[in-house]
């Protein structure tokens, strides 16, 4: 009789564990769900903010430097919003911190070298494009295609730039504001797809 008993007491056990699990994932695909309008709202403001950068390719240094540095700390705050909803999270927690950091340092140190500006915005879609490849293959969650691929073509800019840190403004200005776009696109689409959850 007792072992009857501690069997049943087992299987509700188990059973209370399923029924649990269950609604953490129920719960984080309605908030994945409700994530969506956020994401395409920051996509819509990143492609705009692209082509406004694309738009004042012979800016002066400074402002090269400041609008990067505004591209990237919104991109941050953007990685930290995403990351509310992502199983794994810290990869993009990682990302977001590194990508607002070298956005701070843009944004408050602008009076710098076309160089330094270069190197700093290089480093930071490098870092930020491998880890966010990283993390959406890893995650392989809504539309982790799409997050993957604009990681690892981020990277390769970021590569570009720290390898030829010596472009004219307007070069370093286009590749803030096509980096811009595509992050804009890839926000957009993710937030279509997290609306079909």
């Amino acid at each position: 009789m007792v072992k009857s008993a501690d069997v049943t007491g087992e299987q509700e056990d188990e059973q209370m564990d399923e029924r649990q699990s269950e609604t953490i994932v129920v719960n984080e695909r309605a908030l994945a769900h409700r994530s969506w309008g956020v994401m395409l709202a920051a996509g819509i403001v990143a492609i705009i903010f692209g082509i406004i950068v694309l738009a004042n390719i012979w800016g002066s240094v400074r402002l090269v430097a400041i609008l990067a540095g505004l591209f990237l700390i919104f991109a941050g705050v953007v990685q930290f919003v995403n990351a509310a909803g992502a199983e794994r999270k810290t990869g993009k927690i990682i990302g977001g911190l590194v990508v607002l950091i070298l956005g701070l340092v843009l944004v408050f140190w602008p009076d710098t070298s076309v160089k330094t500006v270069a190197v700093l915005v290089g480093l930071a879609f490098l870092f930020w494009g491998a880890v966010m490849a990283i993390a959406a293959f890893v995650d392989r969650g809504e539309g982790w295609g799409i997050a993957a691929g604009f990681g690892v073509l981020l990277a390769l800019v970021g590569i570009i730039v720290v390898a030829w840190p010596g472009p004219t403004i307007a070069i370093l200005m286009i590749f803030v504001g096509i980096d811009a776009i595509l992050f804009g696109a890839s926000l957009v689409a993710q937030g279509l797809a997290l609306r079909k959850v």
